[in-house]
């Protein structure tokens, strides 16, 4: 080692690629994001590890040592602020404990709590802490951006997804349907398209839009919230399921939440200038209907990745191509 590499003091920030620093070119000052990322690959390197685990962030932790606790069911959460439904339709407001940190909570999810003493009487604190989430039977989930987000979770114990489209104010996207359809599979989901506003449209557009659709017998419900067209045969066709509504921006899926559930008021907007809708919906939410059914409220979508998804689905969405092809 040089005289020059034991004499000088190397702070945080620096780089040295080397022990020997007799040229300066090989030591030189960066930002802390620069030198947290060039850590993290000098850390694949020593592993040998390219490959993002993408599972891991479906992992739950062990909740047998919570069992004796209080369950209730998450529907709506705020970072580390979520709000769990009881049984009876009791709303609390609660946090996250230590031990969960990491853990990827989503709307739907069963959690186990335990209640914390209130030094306020304001409602707002948090009244209870989650420590433990129950095994899912479902996750709808969407593919994400690139591998270090390779997951979005949209929603956990539900067994239906319903896509909201409409013909016009925004246009019919046929992609989506097929995208929504493939994720419902994926996720071992019932599938059903729902078609809103169909006042400003007639039934035969709607007969020759989706025909492919119909080819392929899925469920198709026309609606309008503004007339109430369609709305009884939904309420009946929803009420004994868990529901997740999924669709564009502006389609009108807050709309329809507050035409079959009115108490609600949830947030409206109406269409921008340039055609397309405004996203008033901020977060998934989930609202308990009838006996034992719920329908989940989901932002507007701009797109909807596949990426990550088995190629097997595409056999089931497409079979008729796979025939041509052999």
């Amino acid at each position: 080692m040089s005289i020059l590499s034991k004499n000088k003091k190397f702070h945080l920030g620096h780089s040295i690629n080397d022990y020997d620093v007799d040229w300066c070119d090989q030591c030189f000052r960066e930002g802390r994001s620069h030198s947290k990322r060039r850590q993290k690959s000098v850390e694949r390197l020593l592993t040998k590890n390219d490959i993002h685990d993408s599972d891991s962030m479906f992992l739950l932790p062990d909740s047998s040592s919570w069992m004796h606790l209080p369950e209730a069911t998450l529907v709506w959460r705020h970072s580390k602020i979520v709000d769990l439904e009881l049984n009876d339709g009791t709303i609390l407001r609660g946090n996250l404990a230590g031990k969960l940190k990491g853990v990827k909570l989503v709307v739907g999810d069963r959690l186990r709590y335990e209640s914390v003493p209130s030094v306020s009487i304001n409602k707002g604190l948090p009244q209870t802490q989650v420590v433990a989430v129950m095994p899912r039977s479902t996750l709808l989930k969407r593919g994400g951006i690139d591998d270090r987000e390779p997951w979005q979770l949209i929603c956990a114990n539900a067994d239906e997804l319903c896509v909201c489209v409409a013909m016009t104010n925004p246009s019919l996207r046929p992609g989506l349907i097929e995208r929504a359809q493939a994720l419902a599979l994926s996720s071992r989901l019932n599938f059903r398209i729902i078609v809103t506003k169909c006042d400003q449209i007639t039934l035969s557009r709607v007969l020759s839009e989706l025909e492919p659709f119909f080819a392929q017998g899925l469920s198709i419900i026309t609606t309008s919230s503004a007339e109430g067209y369609g709305l009884d045969t939904l309420r009946t066709t929803l009420c004994d399921h868990k529901s997740v509504l999924l669709g564009h921006s502006g389609v009108g899926k807050s709309s329809l939440v507050n035409a079959l559930m009115p108490n609600l008021k949830q947030r409206t907007g109406e269409m921008s200038r340039y055609g397309t809708g405004r996203q008033t919906t901020t977060g998934a939410r989930w609202f308990s209907c009838g006996n034992s059914g719920a329908i989940i409220d989901t932002p507007g979508v701009r797109n909807l990745s596949v990426r990550g998804l088995s190629r097997n689905i595409l056999i089931q969405l497409f079979p008729e191509n796979i025939l041509k092809s052999q």
